[in-house]
């Protein structure tokens, strides 16, 4: 491969930490970015049976022309996985800018010796701060997790966190707000993977932008996009509390979790938030 200019990588191994570091956790998205095209062109491969099971050895040597057969027909009749924008270019310069880049608010967490002492976090209503951000429009959140798999698990995450599905009326929704830093806070989120685990979200924001984030599940010391549980959170304080038209099904309902899984996994990027994984598929 190195011959055609090609470079072989892979997502990094947890090897028993907690956390990746924020270049792991970056690089990491930058692969994933990348990589779910070709997951997604397997995919329909395998909705042909004979490459959805075991390949007997005696037809191996027929199995070149069958792939091509099954990609002349894929290509054919199947529409494209992905298009060129405008602004890819972009997205991909973007991409490169913070692929490096340190999160500067888990240093200022750790500066101030924010992540473990809970008695500099203080309990309020988030109607006491509210009016501290500014709005944000479905593009804007898009542009913040550089993908759409973070926001459609955002709502199964807000639901879960305020017990509702109505999340335009008044819900009883609490955060952490910090005691010497007013604009951080953070808001304490069940694992979607397991009960006993809660992970902290943490959002710096000013009321013209979000200056940065962190959270201490396994891969969001990342900048480059974020997990799940703080594009919940921001995706709920900054654009889904100023909604006026009401949701009455959760969107957890289970008649719609295959058509879901189909879309995600054959035209989204993907990523997995929570520390059940061996390595990052952030």
């Amino acid at each position: 491969m190195k011959a055609l200019g090609l470079e072989a990588t892979m997502p990094s191994f947890l090897d028993d930490r907690r956390q990746f570091s924020a270049e792991e956790a970056n690089e990491s998205r930058c692969i994933t970015k990348i990589r779910w095209v070709v997951e997604a062109a397997n995919r329909r491969l395998k909705q042909f049976k004979y490459f959805a099971n075991t390949i007997q050895n005696s037809s191996l040597v027929y199995s070149e022309s069958d792939m091509s057969i099954a990609c002349a027909l894929t290509n054919h009749y199947q529409p494209p996985m992905a298009r060129s924008k405008l602004e890819d270019e972009e997205i991909g310069v973007q991409i490169i800018q913070l692929r490096q880049q340190k999160n500067k608010i888990q240093l200022l967490l750790e500066e101030n010796n924010l992540i473990r002492r809970f008695s500099l976090w203080e309990i309020i209503n988030h109607t006491e701060i509210i009016d501290g951000f500014s709005i944000m429009t479905q593009d804007d959140l898009g542009d913040l997790t550089f993908g759409v798999f973070q926001l459609k698990r955002a709502r199964s995450y807000a639901e879960e966190r305020y017990s509702s599905t109505n999340l335009t009326s008044d819900v009883a929704s609490s955060v952490h707000r910090c005691k010497i830093i007013p604009n951080l806070i953070r808001i304490p989120t069940q694992s979607a993977h397991s009960n006993r685990a809660t992970y902290h979200p943490t959002i710096h924001f000013t009321d013209q932008a979000i200056i940065g984030w962190w959270c201490d599940c396994f891969t969001s010391a990342r900048f480059l996009g974020c997990c799940s549980h703080i594009a919940s959170a921001i995706w709920f304080l900054l654009y889904q509390r100023w909604q006026t038209q009401q949701r009455r099904m959760p969107s957890g309902e289970y008649k719609n979790l295959p058509t879901d899984s189909i879309q995600v996994s054959d035209f989204y990027d993907s990523s997995d938030d929570d520390d059940s994984q061996r390595y990052s598929l952030a």
